[in-house]
């Protein structure tokens, strides 16, 4: 299948902006993105620059509020972007593709990475990092890329972490075990956050979202694999599916808010968590506040990058977040799911499995 708009692509546009794709499954025309940055040649203090610009990064630290911010800078300025979704029932900012002056692909600025030889100390270490990935799980290294400020090339060799994306539902896993194999190694390179690198992800994620300082911590020792460090200096694994895996339109369902509410349920199948959105299907569900009515709970659904994959089969889980009934036209079902990212929680949403909660 052809190559579409996955996620953690970025888009140049024809007005000079950059945008990070959200998901692989888009509008027709468009393509669901946020803002990341804008020529900016006053900021001063700005660390990303190429081809003599100076860009100003737009959102500091991924978030649904963050994006509202980035959002009213277009709304003021590109109001063309910001469109109301007919389908989800709620504003996005949008790319047509008409706009598009370059589509920047992680696998491809990899292989160039690697073909023509780093040009730095952080390349190197890219190099070095996901050749072992790739030896450790058995994967392909055309199953891999690079994404955020690499793949642009403004990124700082001594300042920007390592954003690797892995392709595909069986090599994701296979990453996954892999690198739990390897925090476990002695001399590895690789390890969980800790010491200044651990407080200072824990006083991001607090400041952020409804998380104490134990729990922040707890998730990051213990349970978020995905983001940890390899000879000294953070990366991150990005799970993506590929075109074959993907099985619905952006047209195909119709959502309807109906309030915010919060939940227990438990989790039976994680299988889509990996990805963006992060979606858990759910049983047992028992409703502690929000509306009175409402179809089937059937799952929850993540747009917040720090929920992928923290709940396994089994695992209780806490949920604050937006209730949608969903209509799904292709097989006319009509079903509820609890939404995390959305502006309307204001930042408040969240899932926490009871195993971090009670540690």
């Amino acid at each position: 299948m052809n190559r579409g708009f996955r996620d953690r692509d970025f888009l140049e546009t024809n007005d000079g902006m950059i945008f990070c794709v959200i998901g692989n499954i888009h509008p027709k025309d468009r393509v669901i993105a946020y803002l990341k940055y804008i020529i900016n040649n006053s900021a001063s203090n700005s660390i990303w620059s190429r081809h003599g610009l100076i860009y100003q990064r737009m959102i500091p630290l991924y978030s649904a509020m963050e994006v509202k911010k980035a959002s009213q800078y277009l709304r003021d300025n590109y109001p063309e972007y910001i469109v109301y979704d007919k389908y989800k029932n709620i504003e996005f900012t949008e790319v047509p593709i008409n706009k598009i002056k370059v589509h920047y692909k992680p696998e491809e600025r990899l292989r160039e990475i690697i073909n023509e030889g780093p040009k730095d100390i952080l390349e190197e270490l890219i190099v070095h990092l996901t050749s072992k990935l790739s030896n450790e799980a058995k994967i392909p290294i055309d199953n891999f890329g690079v994404t955020g400020s690499v793949l642009l090339k403004m990124h700082n060799p001594k300042f920007s972490d390592m954003d690797i994306v892995i392709y595909g539902s069986p090599n994701a896993r296979a990453i996954k075990d892999a690198l739990l194999r390897l925090y476990e190694e002695r001399n590895s390179g690789f390890s969980r956050p800790s010491g200044d690198i651990l407080n200072k992800w824990v006083n991001e994620i607090t400041a952020a979202h409804p998380f104490t300082v134990d729990e922040a911590r707890v998730l990051f020792t213990k349970y978020k694999w995905n983001k940890a460090v390899y000879r000294g200096r953070p990366f991150s694994i990005h799970p993506i599916k590929v075109e074959d895996e993907i099985t619905e339109s952006w047209e195909q369902k119709i959502h309807k808010p109906l309030c915010l509410a919060t939940l227990k349920a438990r989790v039976i199948d994680s299988r889509d968590s990996f990805f963006m959105p992060a979606v858990y299907q759910v049983s047992d569900v028992n409703i502690l506040n929000g509306c009175k009515y409402q179809n089937e709970i059937r799952q929850v659904v993540s747009y917040e990058s720090l929920y992928t994959d923290i709940a396994q089969d089994g695992d209780e889980i806490l949920v604050y977040g937006k209730m949608e009934e969903v209509h799904d036209l292709k097989t006319n079902e009509i079903y509820s799911q609890i939404v995390v990212g959305t502006y309307e929680a204001q930042g408040k949403d969240f899932i926490k499995p009871l195993k971090i909660i009670n540690k």
